[in-house]
């Protein structure tokens, strides 16, 4: 019996193929940041506010919060109104954060955006003041906020999964010479 022998053809062109394909399935996924998840999507006097963050759960240590303004009537997109946001969390000990939001923090050009740093996990609740000449909306929501899972984690799972495809590799080359030499 003869031993398959991989044609050069399929080294070249289908092998690198099929690594990157693997590659790019194991990359960590892009953040989200600057419109990622919408936590509040609410009507307020004469705006309509959306509140996006990277991801939920929210995680304590610094969070991307951006905000969409736009006025209600039209849904047109408002360049020029002030946005602050206040951070408490009931019932506890933390102190608020306040931030105040800006062009400038945001990628979308039509968002505001801040970090914001949550210090500890549990609920928090959020108030956007929305201000525009003497138009005025505050809008409160919710969150939950989970302990920061160190991110070394993932990494660590992303560096490892690569060598244990190429153990496996090996492992399966081996054992497929052995098959070869006890047939012959």
């Amino acid at each position: 019996m003869t031993k398959p022998t991989i044609s050069p053809s399929f080294r070249t062109t289908t092998l690198p193929a099929i690594l990157a394909i693997v590659l790019a399935l194991c990359a960590p996924p892009l953040a989200l940041a600057h419109g990622g998840t919408v936590i509040l999507y609410r009507d307020a006097g004469p705006f309509t506010v959306t509140l996006f963050a990277p991801g939920l759960p929210l995680h304590t240590g610094a969070t991307d919060l951006s905000v969409l303004v736009q006025e209600r009537a039209s849904g047109e997109v408002l360049f020029d109104p002030g946005v602050t946001l206040t951070a408490t969390q009931p019932g506890a000990h933390a102190t608020p954060v306040a931030a105040t939001l800006s062009h400038a923090m945001a990628a979308n050009r039509l968002l505001q955006a801040a970090d914001v740093r949550f210090s500890r996990p549990g609920k928090w609740r959020i108030a956007l003041n929305v201000r525009r000449g003497e138009q005025t909306a505050t809008l409160n929501t919710e969150v939950t906020v989970e302990p920061n899972r160190s991110r070394a984690y993932m990494v660590w799972f992303y560096l490892l999964l690569p060598l244990a495809v190429i153990l496996l590799f090996v492992a399966h080359q081996a054992l497929q010479g052995r098959q070869g030499t006890a047939h012959v």
